[in-house]
């Protein structure tokens, strides 16, 4: 398991990495580092006039992604820990999640995705 959480974790440093490298104007919900979820990587992104359709958009494009916190996941309004925890309202927030079945080629993938999404729309 040990092994695991350090591939995972590598994973998670290395989606972080490349979205503060390509995507401007995000913000990362929660603690990102040792006291985080390893598992988990919550962001918010720029508004945006696509921030209703981010989730769909990344569906259509084959990533699996959820919308907020995982607390809210499935609701129409806004999640309260987020909010609770001070994230904008405003901004699209998405929550990856991350395996040992995942690889640097599909982060590539996704962030290549969110970086044409708000290239022409921010």
């Amino acid at each position: 398991m040990d092994e695991d959480k350090q591939y995972i974790t590598g994973l998670k440093n290395y989606m972080i990495d490349k979205i503060n490298n390509e995507i401007p104007g995000v913000n990362y919900n929660g603690d990102v580092g040792e006291e985080s979820l390893y598992t988990v990587l919550n962001v918010s992104f720029p508004p945006t006039d696509i921030a209703e359709m981010l989730l769909f958009n990344l569906d259509i494009a084959g990533i699996a992604a959820s919308g907020g916190s995982a607390c809210s996941s499935g609701s129409q309004v806004g999640s309260h820990v987020l909010t609770g925890i001070g994230s904008n309202p405003d901004r699209p927030a998405v929550r990856f999640s991350f395996s040992k079945f995942n690889t640097k080629d599909e982060i590539d993938f996704v962030v290549e995705k969110l970086k044409e999404l708000f290239a022409v729309r921010v």
